[in-house]
């Protein structure tokens, strides 16, 4: 192995270059969210396929308020963007603002999906509980709304730690791989939740 010249420089470590970190963990990201996307695809695919062969489908129409949650995570999706243009623009305390307020949508959208898990199993239960169509409803349902649900837990926790490092004083219009990374997952969360809601509200009432 011959050495190098005396002077001459070691190119960056990808633990110790931002920039090659950055594009290290993106990638990364990338795998994941295509994984995360098959997944789905094949699980709305599922209930479609578990919609159309069955033979009698009457259920109640799904909780209203899952419109109410749409919008609340399609507000978020807005407010990270905004905090993503903030950092690039140099202005931390509309950062800091956008990424409470989405940490914060975040958490009331999951709130809301609780409330329409329990709101939807009480009405089935009462009155379809031993249909067939209402248990392949509320499997579809629980499936892809748990599924994402998760996901979006997965989401929250490094808003949180994001939000925690924007306060700090951490990023910069250099250095904001933290707040990009963030908003990539986020987008794809919304992009998701808008196909599989309009998978339930073809599929399942």
């Amino acid at each position: 192995m011959m050495a190098e010249p005396a002077g001459s420089k070691t190119s960056e470590s990808p633990l110790t270059d931002a920039e090659a970190r950055f594009r290290n963990v993106r990638f990364g990201l990338t795998i994941f969210l295509i994984v995360f996307g098959v997944l789905f695809a094949a699980s709305m695919i599922g209930v479609v396929v578990i919609r159309l062969r069955a033979e009698q489908w009457s259920v109640p129409p799904l909780p209203r308020v899952l419109w109410l949650s749409t919008l609340i995570l399609l507000a978020s999706s807005g407010t990270i963007h905004w905090a993503l243009r903030s950092v690039k623009s140099g202005d931390e305390r509309s950062l800091r603002r956008g990424m409470v307020l989405t940490t914060l949508l975040g958490v009331l959208f999951l709130a809301l999906q609780l409330w329409c898990w329990i709101y939807w199993f009480d009405i089935t239960h009462e009155q379809w509980v031993d249909s067939k169509p209402w248990r392949l409803a509320l499997s579809g349902f629980y499936l892809l709304t748990g599924l994402h649900a998760l996901h979006v837990v997965g989401g929250v926790i490094p808003l949180l730690i994001t939000t925690r490092r924007a306060f700090a004083g951490r990023y910069t219009f250099k250095d904001y791989g933290g707040i990009a990374l963030c908003a990539m997952y986020w987008h794809f969360l919304d992009a998701v939740w808008v196909v599989l809601f309009i998978t339930l509200k073809l599929t399942v009432g």
